[in-house]
């Protein structure tokens, strides 16, 4: 180990940035964050821009933490001992991989279709969908989930209510449509949640297809086509697309695409640690767990250079807002007093729409902000 020892974390989520915070509150050590562009995005703002509501520089910070070394560049590899960007590899000590999970680029509809398609899970994305989705005002459209993993579980419910409000609000004649793979929606997280998803959609005039598995090959080529059954027919597909291991770590991933770790983000390689969305976990994929594993794969990064004392990872309490449209939100808060899952029972606290302001969405996304921040750049939305 060098006299300051170097970590790179890659990525600028939430796991990143609780990573990259609880790293630099150590002084004996260099902090060099690594981030296209070197900017956080909050991803639960994709809905609004998808839908024309909202701009990308609403949910998009620059990272600017005193005691952290900002790389505005893409990570092209990590392992023991390096991080290589722009062709050269940098010495480090350790490595905190957190760059989330990659989604596949998907086809578009053979020309002349009568069939329209856009993919997004995340905000360039979906600000390249948007005129597509906010023009669309006669005829069926269907979110389709492509795959059974993908980031903030309830968010595509969120999007199918938000899109049949907005057709309501609008006058427009407009039917909404949302397939899943899933037999019914969060099974794993309890009732309450599930009947919280099903409730809203029907209550908004969404309706529900489960058990509905897309063909990736047909996906891929810009088709849907139900590997179990017929798709029901659509003027306008919105995809959730497929998710798949972020190509830094395909090598450390599993066959589901997610990288196995200790309870301190300690993987196969020596010296990479990972934390966030890629991480196989037990828990959903929310901004809490993210920002928790964060901070444990950080503590772990600490103890292996010497520099703390062994200590026990925190359990999550994964809060999660659900998109009701026109403005309104509800909220999921989960916690594990009894520990956590499988073994442990969720506890789970579902709100009823509120607005954004009063269900504490607003406060959230400031909180995001200010997490790329430092506490004398602190920005409020």
């Amino acid at each position: 180990m060098t006299p300051t020892p170097t970590v790179a974390v890659v990525g600028a989520g939430p796991a990143a940035l609780a990573a990259a915070r609880r790293l630099r509150a150590e002084s004996r050590l260099k902090v060099l964050l690594v981030a296209p562009d070197g900017v956080s995005d909050y991803l639960g703002g994709s809905l609004p821009v998808a839908t024309g509501d909202a701009d990308v520089s609403q949910f998009r910070a620059q990272v600017e933490l005193d005691g952290v070394e900002v790389l505005a560049a893409s990570a092209e590899a990590v392992g023991t001992g390096f991080v290589r960007v722009g062709g050269a590899e940098l010495s480090v000590d350790a490595v905190l991989a957190a760059p989330g999970l990659a989604t596949e680029a998907l086809g578009m509809p053979e020309a002349g279709s009568d069939r329209a398609m856009v993919s997004f899970w995340d905000l360039t994305g979906a600000a390249m969908a948007a005129p597509v989705i906010s023009g669309f005002e006669r005829g069926v459209l269907t979110v389709v989930i492509a795959t059974p993993l993908y980031r903030c579980p309830p968010a595509p419910y969120g999007l199918a209510i938000r899109l049949a409000r907005r057709a309501t609000r609008l006058g427009l004649d407009v039917r909404v449509r949302l397939s899943t793979p899933e037999p019914k929606p969060l099974a794993a997280v309890g009732t309450a949640v599930t009947e919280l998803l099903v409730n809203s959609c029907e209550e908004a005039g969404v309706e529900l297809h489960f058990d509905v598995l897309p063909e990736p090959d047909a996906l891929a080529a810009g088709h849907v086509v139900d590997a179990r059954g017929a798709v029901p027919s659509a003027d306008l597909w919105v995809v959730v697309p497929p998710h798949r291991a972020h190509p830094l770590l395909a090598d450390l991933a599993g066959p589901n695409h997610l990288v196995p770790a200790d309870g301190w983000g300690r993987t196969a390689a020596e010296g990479v640690y990972v934390a966030g969305d890629a991480l196989f976990s037990p828990f959903p994929r929310a901004v809490a767990p993210a920002a928790a594993s964060g901070v444990a794969a950080a503590e772990g990064v600490l103890v292996d250079l010497g520099l703390i004392d062994e200590v026990k990872p925190k359990l999550p309490e994964p809060d999660c807002f659900v998109d009701q449209g026109d403005g309104l939100y509800s909220r999921i808060q989960i916690s594990y007093p009894s520990g956590p899952p499988p073994v442990g029972t969720p506890r789970v606290v579902v709100s009823p729409p509120e607005s954004a302001n009063s269900i504490g969405f607003d406060d959230a996304v400031a909180r995001w902000r200010n997490q790329a921040l430092s506490p004398d750049r602190d920005c409020p939305v």
